[in-house]
């Protein structure tokens, strides 16, 4: 069977108007650059002109832009671009502020867990603007720091005060500079994760993988300790067995909670309100205090 040719002839009107488009093409920057780039003349654009008019829409869309959240692609933070070596291909690429933005998230990939907002991710203790932060903010600022940088302690912190004081974006400042050194970090709500765990009781092989992981990642934060709905369960076979985890493996470990250790131990105390359990409460703040400074965040809430 003989192979289908087909051939399409062009009216003049068509031809001028093919003329005229490649006349505006091969005048366009971003098209001269392309032809210097891949070493083609203007006959090349001429031969392939409804390919070089989508380069050049595609291209448009991306003059003046102000960042990713003013992309105007169908795939935001990317572009098609059009490639050739040896065959004229459109490639997809991420655009400058696609690029500077992975950049910036790409410590993210040590992250086990992270129960924080997105945002977090980009705190860093090394860029914050501390001119009008009280002096006792300063110095809170200052022993984490010193923290951090005592590269061989384990000593971690226990950050406590007022809601919005600052101290989980602290704490995930802290979790950002161990990711960015290789380290593998968890950021874990603590009544997020009794919340989950009880949806997991009929999956223990999961349940066991979890909390495996929270006992052995090299830094981890326990945010917001003491606002779960304090259980015997909760208290003694969940935390109890983290701390313990964490104190054998000397891994660092960092609290935020809205309670003053000697207060949280007077709420776990309490187990369920059924009756006092003071050992037991005892036994955890023990482990708290061998594994953290306490320090009080001082301030007033930065929700607003």
């Amino acid at each position: 069977m003989e192979p289908v040719e087909f051939s399409f002839t062009l009216s003049e009107e068509q031809k001028k108007a093919k003329q005229k488009r490649v006349a505006a093409l091969i005048k366009q920057p971003q098209i001269k650059q392309w032809l210097k780039q891949y070493d083609q003349t203007a006959a090349f654009v001429e031969a392939h002109s409804g390919r070089f008019q989508d380069y050049c829409d595609v291209m448009k869309k991306c003059e003046h832009c102000q960042g990713i959240s003013f992309c105007r692609q169908p795939m935001t933070g990317t572009r098609m671009e059009l490639r050739y070596d040896g065959i004229l291909q459109n490639v997809l690429v991420p655009c400058h502020y696609q690029i500077e933005q992975q950049k910036l998230y790409a410590h993210e990939k040590q992250y086990r867990q992270c129960d924080m907002p997105q945002s977090y991710l980009c705190v860093d203790l090394a860029k914050l603007d501390l001119k009008e932060e009280s002096g006792e903010y300063k110095g809170v600022v200052m022993q984490v720091l010193q923290t951090i940088m005592d590269e061989d302690s384990s000593k971690g912190l226990y950050l406590w005060g007022k809601p919005g004081a600052g101290k989980s974006y602290l704490a995930a400042g802290m979790c950002n500079y161990f990711a960015k050194k290789k380290r593998s970090v968890s950021f874990v709500n603590v009544p997020k994760l009794i919340s989950d765990l009880k949806m997991m009781f009929q999956e223990p092989l999961a349940m066991e993988a979890k909390l495996a992981s929270i006992r052995h990642v090299d830094v981890l934060v326990l945010d917001d300790i003491g606002g779960e709905s304090v259980t015997s369960w909760s208290r003694d076979d969940i935390l109890l067995p983290i701390l313990d985890g964490r104190m054998e493996g000397k891994k660092l470990t960092i609290f935020t909670s809205n309670y003053r250790m000697q207060e949280l131990k007077e709420k776990w105390a309490l187990g369920n309100g059924k009756q006092m359990e003071p050992m037991a409460a005892e036994r955890l703040l023990e482990r708290i205090s061998t594994l953290s400074t306490e320090i009080f965040v001082k301030g007033n809430s930065r929700r607003k």
